[in-house]
């Protein structure tokens, strides 16, 4: 977790974090699956963004996404901002039976939060049934807030870089502007 704590803490760029995150966590606990969630901005959809599996690899290319309160534990998730155990996925009602991740046992899903909002949903599989305790749920609660945040603060990062990006170009023509003014006089 603390792998993934100093990761998150010194990477900007938003695909980068996110990718760099699942693989992390994955190898750090030896989970199947980790996957990053993000609602789109409608709220209608959590949308696959980054992925550790090969399955998930696959969920990726074809723009995985599932709908915010009706499918599986990630859609439950994002609707109600509560973290999700599937001890026996086969059992469980809510999950989401995946092909692409056929040897999944257990599941868990927490929500990604910035403030009160929630804007995604940390995705854990795992081989073993009942793999997560509440304990884990404490320990990767932790850590979805500390991705929320550093989703928040990318996105941040982006548009500031974007704003400094578009007054750069501003201040170039209008200096060519003014350069060609001064000449003409």
């Amino acid at each position: 977790s603390a792998q993934v704590a100093h990761a998150i803490s010194q990477v900007r760029d938003l695909d980068q974090l996110l990718s760099q995150v699942t693989r992390l966590i994955g190898e750090a606990f030896g989970f199947l699956h980790v996957g990053i969630f993000i609602v789109d901005e409608a709220n209608r959809y959590a949308v696959l963004h980054a992925t550790n599996s090969e399955g998930g690899q696959r969920m990726l290319a074809r723009n995985h996404k599932l709908a915010v309160g009706h499918q599986g534990m990630v859609g439950y998730v994002t609707q109600t901002g509560l973290p999700r155990i599937a001890l026996d996925a086969g059992a469980d009602a809510i999950h989401f039976s995946n092909p692409d991740l056929p040897n999944t046992r257990s599941e868990v899903a927490l929500p990604l939060r910035v403030g009160k909002e929630i804007i995604g949903a940390l995705d854990i599989q795992s081989t073993e049934s009942k793999a997560f305790s509440q304990a884990d749920v404490e320990l990767f609660s932790i850590l979805a807030d500390q991705i929320g945040q550093a989703i928040k603060n990318a996105r941040l990062f982006e548009e500031v870089y974007r704003s400094s990006q578009k007054l750069e170009l501003t201040v170039q023509e209008r200096t060519k502007q003014l350069t060609s003014a001064l000449e003409n006089v």
